[in-house]
């Protein structure tokens, strides 16, 4: 996909992540001249798996928040669903492990407040892990990934099947 450039504007630079049901990209939105991720799923998912993709759109919209990574577009190019979602420069969280007090307890401060700010907005995570909080140069962090994300109302049509496990067990 490295060159294509998806409905005319996304132009597909480099792999930057790989999931199991997802690729990462880092794109040129050539319309806006930014530098973009565009997370797209891969061709084999199963249908809920593309629900829970445009439940994390959906989630990902409603929130405005520094420690939240911005959405900026949902669409779907030929068979290609894809998020175009703002290109966060920092590490992982667990590249953090182990770390000082200081350091622990000013991460986690900036954490709190973040999931503190989702849940006021009404929504549920339910994947936090380091792996899902990106850490900037400012020693600030994103959180990630909002594809598990529900309402806390729950007023969206849960896409998991009873007794399925999902996420990352570990």
């Amino acid at each position: 996909m490295i060159g294509h450039t998806l409905n005319e504007r996304y132009r597909l630079e480099e792999v930057i992540g790989e999931g199991a049901t997802a690729t990462v990209y880092r794109a040129t939105d050539t319309r806006l001249r930014r530098t973009v991720a565009v997370k797209m799923l891969l061709p084999h998912v199963h249908n809920r798996t593309r629900q829970r993709f445009e439940q994390e759109a959906l989630a990902s919209a409603q929130l405005n928040h520094p420690g939240i990574m911005l959405i900026y577009d949902v669409g779907r190019d030929r068979d290609s669903h894809y998020l175009v979602v703002e290109l966060v420069q920092g590490h992982p969280l667990y590249e953090y492990i182990p770390a000082q007090p200081d350091v622990i307890a000013r991460l986690g401060y900036h954490i709190c407040l973040a999931l503190d700010y989702a849940h006021r907005a009404g929504f549920i995570h339910r994947d936090i892990k380091p792996a899902n909080i990106y850490v900037t140069g400012e020693e600030s962090i994103k959180l990630m990934d909002f594809g598990l994300a529900i309402p806390v109302d729950g007023g969206v049509k849960r896409v998991t099947a009873m007794g399925s496990i999902i996420g990352t067990p570990a």
